[in-house]
């Protein structure tokens, strides 16, 4: 009898807080900004519980897998340019950089120093790791089986290169995924490697999506009748059937701290009918209160999750044959006669 695997992931936790505040580097309009990406490291605790447990090969081989795919699932965003480096040597290279580029005497110093080098530092870390397992042996029949239960919790520090300052917010994941194996031979059990590629990567692609949408949140790019285009696609994890919220923005600053605060005002919601990697198209959904160039786009729900609601939301692109007229006045009555041409 072979081997049956089925792979179940489940998101615990999905912890990041919608920013409404960015640090004192403002990203550049209409160019992309250089990030760099550090090391990837492991929190000591977590290697110390992985040996007391003989996990380390396992902790190695995801944060191997997690490393590399970390920094494709960032790039396929297309929204920085990505620049590979250390971590806090680096950050000291990046402003060293930056001041060694300025002209003293220059008047625009200051403002010249902020173009040079990478604006954030991205720097990922790894800070809770599990790999537990539960057998049954069935003796009769000289079979086994196992269910096996992956977790793991990552967070990426965000840095400001040019004050060195850490932003508050930053995006932690946690995630978990279960793999079951029946009807194994005895003494020939074991996990895959295949869970834990697919646990990376699913890990790398929530990381860079939540880091996109905190620096560089989705935007329409044009509004036609009812239907918006938005600068993202399934590489930024937008699908087809997708729900949006649809905001307008106004940047509101704190006169006691001098701080930048981004006051999101709900403006209508939107399906993507249309969708490729980079872009979107949706078609409006109920009201549309203002929904123009340069909203911020938001996920709200997925196909999936509206069919379990059991409400299919209405499409705006097509008309409405319910009249909601009052039939004591109905068209063609002595109150609205009819007018023909």
């Amino acid at each position: 009898m072979k081997i049956i695997q089925r792979f179940a992931s489940v998101v615990i936790a999905l912890t990041l807080i919608i920013p409404l505040s960015v640090s004192a580097a403002e990203l550049s309009k209409g160019e992309k900004d250089t990030i760099f990406i550090g090391q990837l490291k492991i929190q000591p605790s977590v290697v110390e519980m992985a040996e007391r447990k003989n996990r380390l090969p396992e902790l190695r081989r995801i944060f191997n897998s997690l490393e590399t795919q970390f920094i494709s699932s960032l790039n396929s965003t297309r929204v920085f340019q990505l620049v590979e480096r250390s971590r806090k040597s680096d950050i000291e290279l990046e402003q060293a950089f930056a001041a060694a580029s300025v002209d003293p005497d220059d008047k625009n110093a200051a403002q010249a120093g902020k173009m040079a080098g990478a604006k954030f530092a991205f720097l990922p870390q790894i800070d809770g790791f599990e790999d537990s397992s539960e057998t049954a042996e069935y003796q009769g029949i000289g079979r086994a089986s196992m269910t096996r239960r992956l977790f793991i919790s990552a967070t990426v520090q965000v840095v400001d290169t040019t004050t060195g300052k850490m932003l508050p917010d930053s995006p932690s994941i946690q995630l978990t995924k279960t793999e079951e194996i029946e009807n194994a031979r005895l003494g020939q059990l074991s996990g895959s490697d295949q869970i834990i590629v697919a646990l990376a990567r699913e890990m790398a692609s929530k990381l860079s999506q939540e880091l996109v949408g905190f620096l560089r949140p989705a935007k329409v790019l044009s509004v036609t009748g009812r239907q918006i285009m938005f600068n993202r696609g399934t590489e930024a994890g937008f699908n087809k059937g997708d729900l949006l919220d649809i905001y307008a923005v106004q940047d509101v600053k704190d006169d006691d701290t001098g701080e930048t605060f981004r006051n999101e005002v709900p403006v209508g919601r939107a399906i993507i009918k249309r969708i490729d990697k980079n872009q979107s198209y949706a078609n409006i959904d109920g009201d549309d209160m203002g929904i123009t160039k340069g909203c911020v786009v938001r996920f709200l729900k997925t196909a999936a999750e509206r069919a379990a609601d059991g409400r299919e939301p209405t499409d705006g692109t097509q008309p409405d044959f319910e009249s909601k007229t009052d039939s004591e006045n109905t068209p063609g009555s002595s109150e609205k006669p009819l007018k023909w041409k």
